[in-house]
């Protein structure tokens, strides 16, 4: 189960680090041990709170331990972990 994120992008054209915690009570509904889920539920949050959609790029994620660190990449649009995001060397990813 996560406890913790920092999410980095950019909003209005400016770098944004956001932290907080992960908690059943702020992320109602959704599965705490999922981290895609965890990634867009928050996203449409911070995007709502701010009313303006920002360009979020990269996020870790920690367990409440802080012996689990997860780090996922937005790529093409969509969350995930970055070891598993399919790198080619023939083309610009």
């Amino acid at each position: 189960m996560y406890t913790y994120y920092v999410l980095r992008g950019t909003q209005e054209s400016k770098p944004v680090e956001l932290e907080g915690e992960i908690d059943e009570e702020h992320f109602s509904g959704v599965d705490l041990g999922d981290g895609r889920e965890i990634l867009a539920f928050l996203v449409q949050v911070v995007d709502r709170e701010a009313g303006v959609a920002g360009a979020w790029e990269e996020a870790e994620l920690t367990d409440s331990f802080f012996d689990r660190e997860d780090l996922y990449i937005n790529f093409h649009g969509r969350w995930m972990r970055r070891s598993d995001a399919p790198w080619r060397k023939d083309r610009d990813n």
